[in-house]
């Protein structure tokens, strides 16, 4: 028998349709959120005033409503069939037995019941939700442990329990073939034949809370597909958060037009695709910081001298006509590789299976560029063995490389260590990403002019002070080690008699 679900009067003239909650094929039960209307002042979830499962579904999102309009279409035949099984239960009295249907431990004491999802006579299976609870900070989903029908139920709403207390009284009995034909009746409907999981009879229930189920629909994500960590296996969002991660591109594709949309509400938007480069950049700097842990450390150096010498260096260049330029990058790569020498667990990589650790005995180190299509990481190779001049006009070559997205594949492989600078930029420190298979990563910053205090001439003197900021990985360096390696490069900014040429 079909029915229509009528949108009922809100003390409002017309409403926009702004999201659906349900979709068709889909059991609904009585005062379940079915769609949400919004107007200039407020917005509000209309429930349905009947049981059923949705035939049809005749208003879309975006469209205005008016009281009276039809927003569905449901069928509910399957309530004569599962009369027709009550009937014939009661003609069996003599096999009934009843049970005690208790609150469980769940951790906390007194609870307050805010929803009774069944009512008396109702035919209820094994794992279907009855009754919604709460305490200060959780929402909880009371499930049956057995199948049967409601002899009474023993609270109402806002009342206070605990656990043990009984809740509802259950008929037990063996449904034998009436479930079958009952479960037939079902799968020979064209239109409900997929929504077993949504159906009164099926064993299987999923434990979320209405938000939950809310996220899921504007995801298109199935929650049967979800492993809940909760009790009694109940999904919670961070459970859905770890589905997306490990889920494909379609998923996060979703997110982002659902996003959209919301925003939308509040102002106008502009939709822009990433490119290629930011999608893969993205998609492995996501790995890399889930997947290894980061620890970052701070640390100033005084770079006054070196700074001297540099522009020093420039000046006789240009008098000689030499067009290569020395920058402070071209420095700190060169120290850099001295420091990987002397603490060799940063030029590592773990093995596959995170079980060997793998000591590289060449000193390549990348550099991070940035483009208008997103970041590249070229690799300068055997730095030891080149001077600052050479790596100078390395590092020049390879940005105009990138930024005419000229660099092939092999220019970007081999790495050992990372450098990101962001020297030009102001900002005193940042946490940079580690570029994995590599195990540490070196941020620079804008280098500015501080006092600091001289012992000797017992007074403050202006330097030229430089922050720096290594990331490694904790599984294979520890703080003692990581606090070493920067003091040593530090150590050879400082003196520029440590910097070979």
């Amino acid at each position: 028998m079909n029915k229509k679900i009528i949108f009922p009067d809100t003390g409002i003239k017309e409403m926009k349709i702004t999201d659906i909650l349900v979709k068709e094929g889909e059991k609904i039960f009585k005062e379940q959120s079915i769609i949400i209307v919004e107007s200039d002042k407020t917005s509000m979830e209309i429930p349905s005033d009947q049981d059923g499962i949705i035939k049809r579904i005749l208003i879309s999102v975006g469209e205005k409503i008016r009281k009276g309009n039809i927003i569905l279409e449901i069928f509910n035949d399957e309530q004569k069939k599962i009369n027709l099984i009550k009937n014939k239960i009661k003609l069996q009295k003599n096999k009934i037995t009843f049970t005690a249907l208790r609150v469980p431990n769940i951790g906390t004491q007194l609870m307050k019941v805010t929803k009774i999802l069944v009512k008396e006579n109702d035919l209820i299976i094994k794992n279907q939700s009855l009754l919604i609870i709460k305490n200060k900070k959780n929402i909880f989903e009371v499930a049956s442990l057995c199948k049967g029908i409601v002899k009474k139920i023993n609270v109402k709403i806002y009342d206070t329990i605990n656990t043990n207390d009984i809740f509802i009284y259950v008929d037990n009995f063996k449904i034998n073939n009436e479930n079958f034909k009952m479960k037939t009746y079902i799968k020979e409907n064209s239109f409900v034949k997929n929504t077993v999981n949504n159906i009164l009879d099926t064993e299987s229930y999923i434990h979320a809370s209405p938000i939950v189920r809310k996220i899921a629909r504007k995801l298109k994500i199935n929650l049967s597909k979800i492993k809940g960590s909760g009790l009694k296996n109940r999904i919670n969002k961070e459970d859905i958060i770890k589905y997306i991660e490990n889920k494909n591109e379609s998923i996060m594709n979703n997110i982002s037009n659902n996003s959209l949309i919301n925003y939308k509400n509040f102002g106008p938007c502009e939709k822009l695709n990433l490119n290629n480069v930011q999608k893969i950049s993205g998609k492995n700097l996501s790995n890399n910081w889930k997947n290894i842990p980061h620890v970052t450390q701070h640390i100033e150096t005084d770079i006054t001298e070196l700074e001297k010498f540099r522009i020093k260096k420039n000046i006789e260049s240009l008098k000689n006509k030499n067009n290569i330029k020395l920058t402070l990058l071209s420095f700190i790569i060169k120290i850099c590789a001295y420091a990987l020498k002397k603490y060799p667990n940063f030029n590592s990589s773990l093995s596959d299976n995170n079980k060997i650790l793998i000591l590289k005995k060449y000193f390549n180190i990348g550099i991070a560029i940035n483009t208008n299509k997103g970041l590249f990481v070229p690799v300068i190779f055997d730095v030891l063995n080149k001077n600052i001049n050479e790596i100078s006009e390395i590092i020049f070559n390879l940005a105009n490389k990138a930024k005419n997205y000229k660099l092939n594949p092999n220019d970007m492989k081999g790495g050992c260590f990372t450098i990101s600078n962001l020297g030009q930029f102001k900002g005193n420190f940042f946490t940079p990403i580690i570029n994995a298979p590599e195990v540490a990563i070196l941020g620079i910053s804008q280098a500015k002019i501080k006092p600091i205090w001289n012992i000797d001439n017992k007074q403050f003197l202006p330097k030229l002070i430089l922050p720096l900021s290594l990331s490694y990985d904790h599984r294979v360096i520890n703080g003692i080690e990581g606090i070493n390696f920067l003091n040593y490069i530090c150590s050879l900014l400082s003196d520029i008699r440590n910097i070979l040429m």
